[in-house]
């Protein structure tokens, strides 16, 4: 079965580079992290390393409700990702099956750890749109080295088991996206072969390393070493290009705070608190949120406090292109 990735439509938008000068009266997208909490130690990663700063949390239940109550009459499709592993959540199923209740089309990035049989037969039930599954690298040595001792193999049993349970199903989507240092073409064209009997749509993007300062994290020496070596064959193109998300997405984190920059990790970029007010307030009336849209048009990229203080002349947007 050919099956086409329901989000494609709105990725299209994001991914235009437009720079519209006008925003709807909500936003297209919402990216929500039900927690910053990880049970992985990725090496590329703020939370992985222990390197973010902010609290770690789990959303609420009565956060949550108020999101999904706001953006349910507006249709707004919901990306479960940011800066944890949402599965983790106590309460993932049941805050999937309130979004798919009031029709909301929802997505799943994850590293697919925590996916027995029996959880992946609820999402089929729940009738998720679209699933990525999270690796880094191409087999068991690259993945094992930036996801610090995790297995490829074990993922890949995973996503078999995935795609055999979901049979001839419409649905999900299924996306395997990896990154990759140094491993050659061959190397990926392997690890593509080998996904693509199981996923609708595999990619291979770059890994960004070099924002991450092994000093600054908390992994232990040998890790730290792995780190620094990995940086040494970064292969990431370091140039920023535009981003037409902040017209168009917003994101929102565990605690209700909403930042304008998906690859914000430590609230660089907060434009407003929804424990304080309104998802369309914050998206119409937010000071922060103009100011930096204002910026993104000038391609004032310095002034922006992500690339400022954290991410020098890094693309900030590398993460959008890889869908």
């Amino acid at each position: 079965m050919i099956r086409s990735n329901p989000f494609r439509p709105i990725y299209d938008i994001l991914n235009s580079g437009t720079m519209q000068t006008t925003s709807p009266n909500m936003p297209l997208l919402i990216d929500i992290e039900l927690t910053n909490a990880c049970n992985f130690n990725c090496l590329f990663c703020f939370t992985g390393t222990k390197a973010q700063k902010r609290p770690t949390g789990f959303m609420s239940r009565k956060l949550y409700e108020k999101i999904i109550d706001e953006i349910a009459p507006y249709k707004i499709p919901l990306r479960f990702i940011r800066w944890g592993e949402p599965t983790l959540h106590k309460n993932f199923f049941e805050f999937l099956k309130i979004a798919k209740e009031k029709d909301l089309m929802c997505h799943l990035t994850t590293n697919g750890s925590l996916l027995s049989e029996d959880r992946i037969m609820e999402v089929l039930k729940l009738k998720i749109d679209s699933v990525k599954f999270s690796f880094q690298g191409v087999d068991e040595k690259t993945y094992g080295e930036m996801r610090y001792g995790q297995s490829f193999n074990k993922l890949l049993e995973i996503v078999k088991l995935f795609s055999s349970l979901r049979g001839d199903l419409p649905y999900p989507y299924l996306h395997a996206a990896t990154t990759v240092t140094y491993e050659t073409p061959e190397m990926q064209q392997s690890f593509q072969d080998q996904l693509k009997s199981y996923c609708d749509f595999v990619t291979v993007g770059h890994t960004k390393l070099s924002h991450i300062s092994s000093e600054q994290t908390l992994l232990p020496e040998k890790a730290k070493k792995m780190l620094d070596n990995l940086k040494s064959v970064e292969s990431i193109e370091k140039i920023y290009k535009k981003c037409n998300e902040v017209y168009d997405k917003l994101n929102i984190n565990w605690d209700g705070t909403v930042t304008a920059c998906c690859a914000d990790y430590d609230n660089y970029m907060l434009v407003g608190d929804l424990t304080e007010t309104s998802l369309r307030d914050i998206w119409e009336n937010s000071e922060e949120l103009k100011r930096y849209r204002s910026l993104l048009s000038a391609y004032k990229f310095a002034e922006l406090p992500l690339c400022k203080d954290c991410y020098d002349t890094i693309d900030v947007r590398a993460s959008i292109t890889n869908r």
